[in-house]
């Protein structure tokens, strides 16, 4: 146990101790109305398990690609993802919602899969493949079950890799997101 924790339990319990002399009653004979979720007499608990996380390991590949991992054993999922320093912070005047833009796009098919095959290949796996942009970041990421990890990696790889820019499908985003646009004014507005 921390000492913080140990410190904490004690104040406590010296707290406890003396407002119970105060008012003339031992903990030994508490009032009814406080053991009707639990005891009030304290008990020592550990919370560990409750209050522990996994470990975050950050790794800096030979070519400078930061990856961090996070290992809960007894997950049968897992999330995977990519984090971009790209976000509308980063943007000039003239590129104002590139970003957000490429977001929408990465996922409408690359060289290697339509974006057919990309969603069967999502919906097969029972996955969820998603992004957000941020002021900061923009983040692609897939939702697994742990033994499609590596498929998931894959699919990631390609799309940022390997997206496919057509042109009929870049007109037809582009409305998608200036509706967006005219949403967010008026919601701003109103």
């Amino acid at each position: 146990m921390s000492s913080i924790l140990r410190r904490a339990r004690y104040a406590w319990q010296r707290v406890a101790t003396v407002t119970a002399f105060r008012h003339g009653h031992a903990l030994a004979v508490p009032d009814e109305r406080f053991q009707r979720y639990n005891s009030p007499v304290p008990s020592r608990i550990d919370h560990t398990p409750i209050l522990s996380t996994p470990e975050l390991k950050l790794t800096t590949l030979p070519n400078g690609l930061r990856v961090a991992t996070e290992s809960n054993l007894s997950a049968d999922s897992a999330t995977v993802g990519v984090w971009i320093d790209a976000g509308s912070r980063f943007e000039a005047d003239a590129t104002n919602g590139t970003a957000h833009f490429l977001e929408h796009m990465i996922f409408k098919g690359t060289k290697r899969r339509s974006l057919r095959q990309l969603e069967e290949e999502i919906e097969n796996m029972g996955a969820h493949l998603n992004a957000y942009t941020s002021r900061e970041q923009t983040t692609y990421y897939a939702k697994v079950l742990k033994k499609d990890v590596s498929a998931a990696v894959n699919i990631l790889a390609d799309i940022l890799q390997n997206s496919s820019f057509d042109e009929d499908r870049i007109s037809r985003e582009r409305s998608v997101i200036l509706r967006e646009m005219e949403e967010v004014q008026c919601t701003v507005s109103s």
